[in-house]
């Protein structure tokens, strides 16, 4: 279980290195407070989508020979869950596409890789967690950038994605094969 959520926020994310949400990452323009709150919310939602999600298409569409509707089936979940959860926790907050795109995409990410239902809310919390924590990190490069200005023809917006890409080189550094030492040989 830790290695899964080792894999899905640090080597495997989704945003990294599928560009899951990537414009919205950099285009985050709120708060520590909000991102908290947004956070909170996103993880319950996701936890309860993917958990309810997968019990249907597992009770439902599998026996009937209908899986590929899962995502239709994920989307329906996540909308209910997240309008009830909006009525309740989000009241007075605004809603933006990063509350639905984001974590609808890493449902769907967790349903499609998982073997079991454990398996799915792990990978699903660990996706929505890893954009977070990236969240977190793209504020603090863009209030670094902000204390000096860049060279003339280049934007803020190239930096980050420099950056974003030098941090995942250093996630993928370990994973290279001359670094790594081979068991058998001896």
């Amino acid at each position: 279980m830790l290695a899964a959520v080792i894999y899905y926020v640090l080597s495997a994310s989704a945003f990294l290195l599928y560009g899951i949400g990537l414009h919205n990452l950099l285009a985050a323009n709120s708060s520590y407070g909000s991102l908290v709150l947004t956070g909170t919310k996103s993880l319950i939602t996701v936890t309860m989508t993917v958990s309810v999600s997968y019990v249907i298409v597992g009770t439902v569409l599998a026996p009937a020979q209908l899986s590929e509707l899962f995502p239709l089936v994920a989307v329906l979940v996540f909308v209910l869950f997240s309008a009830v959860i909006e009525v309740f926790v989000g009241i007075g907050l605004q809603t933006s596409m990063t509350e639905f795109g984001v974590p609808l995409l890493c449902v769907l990410l967790a349903l499609n890789e998982a073997s079991s239902i454990g398996a799915a809310v792990i990978i699903a919390i660990s996706c929505v967690a890893a954009f977070y924590l990236l969240c977190g990190i793209m504020f603090a490069l863009r209030s670094r950038f902000s204390l000096f200005a860049p060279a003339p023809g280049l934007r803020v917006y190239c930096l980050l994605l420099v950056s974003l890409a030098v941090i995942l080189i250093a996630l993928s550094a370990f994973n290279v094969s001359w670094l790594t030492q081979l068991g058998g040989t001896e």
